[in-house]
């Protein structure tokens, strides 16, 4: 009876010890997974606010006649920068993290201001950057018709 006894108390040792062994690796792939999706959320949430950003600079794009314009729409708390190249021009305008005018933002939008010969049309394009990346995080292109003194 006592060797029947230690046979029974041997199996159930092993049996836990199978358990916490299976429960471990559980727990770590259950972390490992939850930290990819937290940082999966953080970029999606970079995506959103660059989404949101390219947006509003091509409605304000939509709404201006020139650069001066366009700039005069975005620019806020000392936001903007420009960059010209005979007619065309490179505005760049920074936010925050909550999509606030800030200069020293996380998030760079560079709209590009591309005039047609005639200078009654004007291609832009809208890249918003994260941080310091080179590559944009979102980019679209869209175009204006700009009025002439003669209309």
């Amino acid at each position: 009876m006592s060797k029947n006894k230690k046979r029974h108390f041997t199996n159930f040792y092993m049996e836990t010890l199978v358990l916490v062994v299976v429960f471990i690796v559980v727990i770590l792939v259950l972390t490992r997974v939850f930290a990819l999706a937290g940082g999966m959320s953080a970029r999606a949430e970079i995506l959103t606010g660059a989404v949101h950003l390219a947006e509003n600079a091509a409605e304000a794009v939509s709404a201006s006649g020139s650069p001066e314009d366009l700039r005069g729409l975005l620019e806020e708390n000392g936001n903007a920068g420009e960059v010209r190249e005979g007619e065309n021009c490179l505005l760049s305008f920074r936010y925050d993290d909550d999509l606030n005018p800030a200069p020293g933002g996380s998030f760079r939008v560079e709209v590009s201001w591309q005039p047609e010969a005639g200078g009654s049309f004007a291609e832009s394009k809208v890249a918003v950057y994260w941080m310091e990346e080179t590559e944009p995080v979102f980019a679209l292109e869209t175009a204006v018709c700009c009025p002439t003194g003669n209309d």
